[in-house]
């Protein structure tokens, strides 16, 4: 058996509200995603109606759940969730990705891109910080 990634584009995503507190074993955050950028050659432009993000960093290891409502370049409409790991102290220096593990849910009517339903997405994210920014390298998993 043997795996392979196709391209699915770089995709941006512009935080722009959290909200902080200390947990019982790390911190946790809550974030609006205020701006997605995201075009590859399926979707055409994506644009994100609305986004939230469930933080946990720690010490150790980050867990991040993002789901978000969006919209392919046609008009249609699709729902994005993923959930992202890594070591975060790294990775808010610049020096180590997160990876991003997640999957469309797309109307089985929508006959171009209802085969996004049976597939998994995954991703290498980096954060940049002028502005606030996380960018994965996306790709469709394919088996």
């Amino acid at each position: 058996m043997s795996m392979a990634l196709r391209p699915f584009g770089i995709m941006r995503i512009f935080p722009d509200f959290s909200v902080r507190h200390d947990g019982p074993i790390a911190m946790r955050l809550a974030a609006r995603l205020g701006r997605l950028e995201w075009r590859n050659e399926l979707l055409g432009d994506v644009s994100m109606h609305v986004g939230m993000g469930s933080y946990l960093q720690g010490a150790h290891a980050a867990h991040v759940t993002v789901r978000m409502s969006l919209q392919a370049g046609d008009g249609t409409p699709f729902y994005f969730q993923y959930i992202s790991v890594g070591e975060m102290e790294a990775h808010l220096r610049g020096e180590a990705p997160v990876m991003l593990s997640g999957q469309i849910e797309i109307d089985p009517r929508h006959e171009d891109f209802s085969w996004l339903n049976r597939v998994q997405l995954v991703g290498r994210g980096m954060l940049s910080e002028m502005p606030l920014c996380q960018s994965y390298e996306m790709a469709i998993l394919e088996g």
